[in-house]
This record gives C-alpha cells, structure tokens and sequence, in this order.
C-alpha cells in the first residue's frame, strides 16, 4: 500500500512539472533591432484550419534578434508603440525573453491575431 501511494505522488509530482512547462504556443516571437523596434518575423502555420491561429514555427531573418514575448491575457492590451517603449523593450529583451517584463505598470505581452 505504502509503495502504491509513493508511485502515485511521484507520478503526480512529474505531471505537474510537466504542466508548469511553456509550450511552443505560449510565446509569440519578436524579431527586434537594435532600437528595440520590431520587424515582422518569417512563420509558418502547420495546419490546414481557416480559422486563426498562433503560427508554429517563426525566425527572424537579416540582423534582427529573436525574442520570445508572452501573449496578453484575454481582455489585457500591450502597450503602446512609442520610441520609449521601444527603448525599454530593447533593454528588458537583453536576456532573449520578455517574460515577467513590463512597462509602466504593463506587462510587455504581444496581442493574439483576432483579439
């Protein structure tokens, strides 16, 4: 019985370790220059549906750094473009992520297509 229920939490504990992970769906894909302007990235969609969807593989081409951003939360809109932001984005996007980053109380999410 004892090792029954040591099974069972270890299996569980691995679960939730996998759920906690980020898929590639959860992070849009910013291709920045050295301003922290974005440049449209190069994605392609692997399924056949019509309906929009989050692309699955995206690159930045030319002499632009790849980042990854969150998507905004339902309701939630990024920021505003503007030469500051640019700036601040730039600096956050150092580390190639702008997780957990935001700007003037915002967070620096990119919005869904057909949001």
């Amino acid at each position: 019985m004892r090792a029954l229920f040591l099974t069972v939490l270890a299996v569980s504990a691995v679960a939730s370790v996998a759920v906690a992970r980020p898929g590639p769906h959860d992070a849009a894909t910013l291709c920045l220059d050295g301003l922290g302007i974005n440049h449209a990235p190069i994605c392609h969609e692997m399924s056949a549906s019509r309906f929009p969807q989050v692309p699955d593989i995206c690159q930045c081409r030319g002499p632009y750094r790849q980042v990854e951003a969150p998507y905004c939360a339902r309701g939630e809109r990024p920021p505003a473009d503007s030469a500051d932001f640019d700036r601040a984005r730039a600096r956050a996007a150092q580390d190639g992520s702008l997780f957990g980053d935001s700007y003037h109380g915002r967070s620096m999410c990119v919005s869904l297509r057909g949001d």
